[in-house]
């Protein structure tokens, strides 16, 4: 193991135990590694900024003759007059220009993925069905759907067959809800998993006694 890999361990593995450092209380070692870290964070993003500028607007302006590019430099420097309190106003046109982009981007691909594609697949499985299995499937989606639909309809009261309706939505509702945290859940135990299991094998074993990893 060369000396840049054992460092690079080192620093790794001072930087978890910085962290974990919280499980029993707020203190000096976990301030610093937090602000090690965000330092950190905010070299790697300098770093991917500084080539994100060569590769979309240098290379395509000074090889291909896109000089275009260029137009977006001005509105990205305009955001730094935030740090300047009486030139703050300026950054509202360039985060005007992103939020306008971005609304018109996203609602485009909102409105076909998570409204048209979900309407036409909660119906047409109904029809397409052929096992048992995928007409239970459809059937229980189906009725997901529309009870889900019916729980946020305010505007009459949920009595009567409206709340049926509506009750039958909230279990979906807190089923789905479980389903998500429990995804969340596993996802942090195999992270934490990930952690542990690169202190031991490559802190402990690994640089400390030397074993091979």
């Amino acid at each position: 193991m060369v000396l840049l890999d054992q460092i690079g361990i080192a620093l790794g593995a001072v930087m978890i135990l910085t962290q974990f450092s919280m499980l029993y209380r707020d203190n000096l070692f976990f301030r610093w590694g937090t602000r090690l870290v965000v330092g950190f964070a905010m070299a790697d993003s300098l770093a991917w900024a500084m080539w994100g500028l060569n590769y979309y607007v240098w290379e395509p302006s000074t090889e291909k003759g896109q000089w275009w590019w260029w137009l977006g430099v001005p509105l990205g420097l305009m955001l730094y007059t935030r740090l300047s309190r009486p030139h703050a106003w300026i950054s509202k046109y360039p985060l005007g220009v992103q939020l306008g982009v971005g609304v018109g981007t996203v609602a485009v691909g909102m409105l076909r993925t998570q409204i048209l594609d979900q309407i036409t697949f909660t119906v047409k499985d109904v029809f397409t069905a052929v096992t048992p299995m995928e007409i239970f499937n459809a059937l229980i989606i189906l009725i997901g759907v529309v009870t889900v639909v019916s729980y946020f309809f305010f505007t009459r009261e949920h009595v009567g067959v409206l709340g049926y309706s509506a009750y039958i939505g909230r279990i979906f509702i807190m089923a789905s809800i479980a389903v998500i945290w429990a995804g969340d859940f596993m996802w942090a135990m195999a992270m934490l998993a990930g952690v542990l299991y690169y202190l031991i094998n490559d802190f402990i074993k690994g640089l400390l006694l030397g074993a091979a990893v």
